[in-house]
């Protein structure tokens, strides 16, 4: 019968699927972490079907995604996020996705793995809940100035964690608000290691071309997104782009733009003492695409350098910021001016540092002169 065949068939194609599959991923645990990482769990082709409703678009839990498509399904009795991999990832992508994520899954600012389904081509993933943060969702949901820095604090740990945690240094490489969720406690998780880099122990700094073709794949997806509340401005380091160097600085550029993005949302004069027409033109300058606002010719930090200057935040880039009002907003910006290139005071070393300002600015909310006189310090 013809029904039995193609099911046989199937069977046997799942089997193919988990062997060829398997290796990869065993390839990659054993170069990214010596073959140490938590255990993986194997999902079922068939618990995979159930949970997503045979990945029914009623169950997608988020429209746009470079790599992936995201569900939310219930496995074991519990809310999961399943990451099925798109037709452009490359199956060596995904198995370092899951290599790099299971190693992570212990910190509290990473997404954890929960497992994988090796049957699927390419594999699916299985996370624990939460939402990607993508900017329309928190403009709609206004959130405070201080849940954004404690978002970008968290986001920071987890960048920290990943440089300086194991024998050699992880670059994630393509951090931006699709590789950042929130779970159902506002916990900011990272997530998505596909384009993660690693560079050799003992060196500062790796050739590698993944970084240009991701932001070209990334630029293609958005098109169309205007409107959305999507970043569409690839921020790729200026160091990268002339040298082809992927350093711990790679991220650290990133890292500014994410904390840009997380501050152009518009949000009550009030709270963040920011002008609504200054808001507005960083919001610009983040949604369209990026041939529009010369981003091929000037670094990320000289167009938004002018358009403080040019709404009277002068003192954010040229002043101490001790002296400004609304210090926690204004020292946020500022410490992202600084990790994408800007010239303020002491250059930033390391995302160690970078964690280690955004705690003392999330601090100051409440002690505000202690915290200004430790900044100062900095």
């Amino acid at each position: 019968m013809d029904w039995l065949r193609t099911k046989r068939i199937g069977a046997k194609t799942r089997r193919r699927n988990v062997k060829e599959n398997g290796e990869v991923v065993l390839k990659e645990l054993i170069d990214c972490c010596d073959g140490k990482c938590n255990p993986i769990k194997n999902f079922s082709y068939d618990q995979i079907i159930k949970a997503t409703n045979n990945f029914c678009q009623s169950n997608r839990a988020s429209r746009i995604d470079v790599y992936y498509r995201c569900y939310k399904g219930m496995l074991d009795d519990r809310p999961v996020l399943i990451k099925k991999g798109k037709y452009t990832l490359d199956m060596k992508e995904i198995c370092r996705d899951i290599a790099i994520s299971s190693m992570v899954s212990g910190h509290k600012n990473f997404l954890k793995l929960l497992g994988c389904c090796l049957e699927f081509t390419p594999p699916v993933l299985v996370f624990e809940y939460a939402e990607v943060v993508t900017l329309g969702p928190l403009l709609t949901s206004h959130p405070g100035y201080l849940r954004r820095i404690k978002i970008a604090r968290e986001v920071a740990n987890g960048l920290t964690y990943l440089h300086t945690a194991f024998s050699r240094v992880f670059i994630h490489s393509n951090l931006d608000p699709f590789t950042i969720f929130l779970d159902g406690n506002g916990v900011a998780k990272l997530g998505n290691f596909c384009n993660c880099i690693t560079i050799p122990e003992g060196e500062t700094f790796v050739h590698d071309d993944t970084l240009q073709k991701y932001h070209e794949l990334r630029h293609n997806t958005l098109k169309g997104t205007h409107g959305l509340g999507v970043c569409n401005l690839p921020v790729i380091d200026p160091d990268y782009k002339s040298t082809g160097k992927v350093t711990t600085k790679t991220d650290m550029h990133s890292f500014g733009g994410f904390m840009l993005a997380l501050v152009q949302i518009r949000e009550v004069d009030d709270e963040l003492s920011l002008s609504s027409d200054m808001l507005r033109a960083l919001a610009d300058l983040f949604i369209k695409p990026y041939d529009d606002v010369g981003y091929v010719h000037f670094p990320l930090h000289h167009h938004v350098s002018k358009i403080l200057r040019k709404f009277g935040y002068a003192e954010v880039v040229d002043s101490d910021m001790g002296e400004v009002a609304a210090w926690p907003v204004k020292a946020f910006l500022r410490l992202a001016l600084r990790c994408i290139g800007c010239k303020l005071g002491d250059p930033l070393s390391s995302m160690i540092q970078v964690t280690k300002e955004l705690r003392l600015i999330e601090k100051s909310a409440y002690y505000p002169s202690n915290c200004r006189s430790q900044m100062s310090s900095i």
